[in-house]
């Protein structure tokens, strides 16, 4: 557990050190620090031309008031944390009752992250998992008894097809933010797909219930003829 950022920044470097005297670390510590935080990784994958939210960020609550005004129905999330739906993600339609989230987040010296919401089609979305350069299947996570589609929040993992597009915005979200494997999270709406964000160290047991699929094989094999090349 990490409870300083001293602690933390340390911890990083520590493994930088590993990668600069040629430990392969997968993912790469430094990608895996930006794909974790969902502003940069969402202004990344955005400026290389794919599909993500309308966000705003900002540490003044009153930009993040305005914002929920503009959106209406939005998520509020941390830019780091939430892991599983569980805590710090919250859904407003009322900026006023957006505002009491936003004094207590303003109180912790954190940045408000706002989303506007999108409505998924079929109350859930879709987790594909890439490892190296090749997609090794994807699960729906259908929403259950709260808009969330965590399965921790009790959505259902269902085996998924992967489309040619689903196929190709997982990749290249991958390729953008420089990883060796991860879970992209995507929605589909009325207007297309949308990147929801990109899990560098995703929880995989709803993806291999519903896939039968174990993504740790597919993770070694890549390792290996890293290491090997």
């Amino acid at each position: 557990m990490i409870r300083d950022f001293e602690q933390f920044v340390h911890r990083l470097w520590v493994v930088r050190a590993l990668e600069l005297s040629g430990v392969y670390v997968m993912n790469p510590v430094m990608n895996w620090m930006m794909a974790s935080d969902k502003f940069i990784s969402l202004m990344l994958l955005a400026k290389h031309g794919l599909p993500v939210p309308d966000t705003v960020v900002s540490e003044n609550m009153f930009v993040a008031y305005n914002t929920v005004r503009e959106f209406g129905k939005s998520v509020i999330k941390q830019i780091r944390g939430g892991a599983m739906g569980f805590g710090g993600v919250f859904q407003v339609d009322d900026a006023d009752v957006a505002m009491h989230i936003f004094s207590y987040l303003t109180n912790l010296n954190k940045p408000m992250y706002v989303q506007r919401f999108l409505d998924k089609v079929g109350n859930g979305d879709y987790r594909v998992v890439v490892v190296g350069n090749e997609v090794i299947g994807a699960e729906f996570r259908r929403g259950g008894i709260t808009w969330k589609s965590n399965v921790a929040q009790g959505a259902k993992p269902e085996p998924a097809k992967v489309t040619n597009e689903l196929g190709e915005l997982a990749l290249r979200a991958i390729e953008v933010l420089g990883l060796d494997y991860g879970g992209v999270d995507i929605a589909e709406t009325r207007d297309g797909y949308f990147i929801l964000e990109v899990n560098p160290t995703m929880s995989w047991q709803g993806f291999k219930r519903a896939t039968g699929i174990n993504p740790a094989k597919y993770i070694v094999n890549h390792l290996i003829n890293k290491i090997r090349a």
